[in-house]
């Protein structure tokens, strides 16, 4: 069996703070994969027309045995107001990964397109996210909120100082993943429900017929035995059975024969 590639999350900080005229952008790849982490700020002009992430490289594969090196840059691409566009290197990333090797000893090691991926969405919404907090930091400034208690919140928010700060894309992901199990869980017991119930129901149900099929009270069984012992008590029988039968509309003589209930 072939083995699984190894898995692989990427949950990098990126975070904005005024100062001045300036800017300041600090990252860290927070990454355990990332040989090279080094957390690093860098210094922007706060008036701009334009910010957007630089992601290049993860496409260059290094294979050394088991171990596999991607190697990437991160960087700010800055649009001032005369529109001149400067880059400033967030971080060079070196990712290590290590192959999953199967029975026979054959090695898989992780897709470099899967990492590239995962690298640019995590990116994305991490300056997203610190973009957010920066502006919301702003408002709350000119609307006259203390910095020192002001919380991130929803945009859709109406009141600052009531949020609380939003938990990490890497704690939304295991929340998900735990909901998404007990879930599956959830279906298996009720699946196995579903089709061991309604048999366990039927044996019992037709275990309780056929034992009181099979079983007759001591007054049933005396009763029995007594007609048995007493022609009279067969023919009075035989006789409360015709008359029922011609209270129905019913004549014993012509359409049927019940001489099967005379007494022998």
């Amino acid at each position: 069996m072939k083995a699984k590639a190894p898995n692989f999350e990427f949950d990098p900080s990126i975070r904005i703070f005024g100062s001045g005229e300036h800017l300041l952008v600090v990252f860290d790849s927070q990454s355990p994969h990332d040989a090279q982490r080094a957390t690093r700020t860098v210094r922007i002009a706060r008036a701009f027309q334009q910010l957007s992430l630089v992601v290049s490289g993860f496409d260059a594969v290094e294979d050394d045995g088991h171990q596999r090196v991607l190697k990437g840059s991160v960087s700010l691409a800055i649009q001032g107001d005369a529109g001149v566009q400067a880059n400033h290197e967030l971080a060079a990333l070196q990712l290590v990964f290590h192959a999953e090797a199967d029975r026979k000893g054959a090695l898989t090691h992780i897709d470099p397109a899967l990492v590239g991926y995962t690298v640019r969405q995590a990116l994305s919404q991490c300056l997203n996210e610190a973009l957010n907090d920066y502006f919301q930091r702003e408002e709350a400034e000119r609307a006259g909120v203390p910095t020192e208690v002001f919380q991130p919140l929803s945009m859709a928010a109406p009141q600052y100082p009531s949020a609380a700060p939003q938990p990490s894309r890497k704690a939304l992901r295991e929340q998900a993943a735990s909901d998404a199990e007990r879930q599956a869980r959830s279906r298996r017991r009720k699946t196995a429900m579903a089709w061991l119930v309604p048999p366990l129901v039927v044996i019992a149900v037709m275990a309780t017929l056929s034992h009181l099929a099979s079983s007759q009270s001591p007054i049933e069984n005396a009763v029995a035995q007594q007609m048995a012992n007493d022609p009279e008590s067969i023919k009075a029988q035989v006789e409360l059975t015709k008359q029922t039968l011609q209270s129905m509309g019913l004549d014993p003589g012509q359409g049927g024969d019940i001489g099967c209930l005379a007494p022998q």
